[in-house]
């Protein structure tokens, strides 16, 4: 079974019920998975993967959309894994902790 797709779900999911207003787009022939707006018209952007350390061409997949954006919104990498990191300002989050925890993008 493929999670990332399930994951995606549930990250849309979390987003719309936070009152998010939540779209695509495409960067080039780069997708980014969520553009989150907030009622107060704050964006951030969030890239969804299942796992990205394991794989070091997964990784570069996820933060490469995100680091072609240059405006100072935040930007996210949410996946399932509990060593996380940052790269050039966007902030890798465990999805699971984040929504336990009742977080905002």
């Amino acid at each position: 079974m493929n999670y990332g797709p399930c994951l995606e779900n549930i990250v849309y999911i979390y987003a719309r019920s936070h009152n998010y207003s939540v779209s695509v787009s495409r960067i080039g022939k780069l997708e980014c998975d969520f553009i989150l707006r907030d009622d107060e018209l704050n964006y951030s952007y969030v890239q969804v993967s299942y796992i990205i350390m394991l794989n070091k061409e997964t990784e570069d997949r996820e933060y490469k959309p995100l680091e072609k954006i240059k405006d100072n919104y935040l930007k996210y990498v949410a996946t399932t894994d509990y060593l996380l990191q940052k790269r050039n300002g966007i902030r890798h989050i465990n999805i699971v902790d984040f929504m336990k925890n009742n977080e905002c993008f």
